[in-house]
């Protein structure tokens, strides 16, 4: 009889356990996502050294710390941008975002997520 309600036991832990796991959000919504992409000629590097040069501009200026990783996955230079934002309030976030959007509109081939 041991055995028996031993093995439901631990099954019904694990399905609880996996069934908490399935619920928790997959990714960060502080996760800010811009992707240069390329179709064949290369991405559009003056836009990409301008993010750089922005995220450093706004950091400076504004005198918060926006880590962010450059993560390159194609042969003509495409690249994502992943900028960490969980320093900066959710008034910040929205400056930065729409700041962001105000420096890339011109861009080529780049995707902000």
């Amino acid at each position: 009889m041991k055995p028996f309600f031993l093995k439901y036991t631990l099954l019904s832990l694990c399905i609880c356990i996996f069934s908490a796991c399935a619920i928790l959000p997959y990714n960060n919504n502080r996760l800010v996502e811009i992707q240069f992409y390329s179709k064949g000629a290369g991405i559009d590097f003056k836009a990409k050294k301008l993010l750089e040069e922005f995220i450093v501009n706004y950091t400076e200026a504004n005198n918060v710390t926006i880590p962010y990783t450059l993560k390159k996955w194609g042969k003509e230079g495409e690249t994502n941008f992943i900028i960490d934002t969980s320093n900066l309030s959710k008034k910040e976030l929205k400056k930065f975002q729409e700041a962001i959007q105000e420096q890339l509109k011109n861009a080529n081939n780049c995707r902000i997520q």
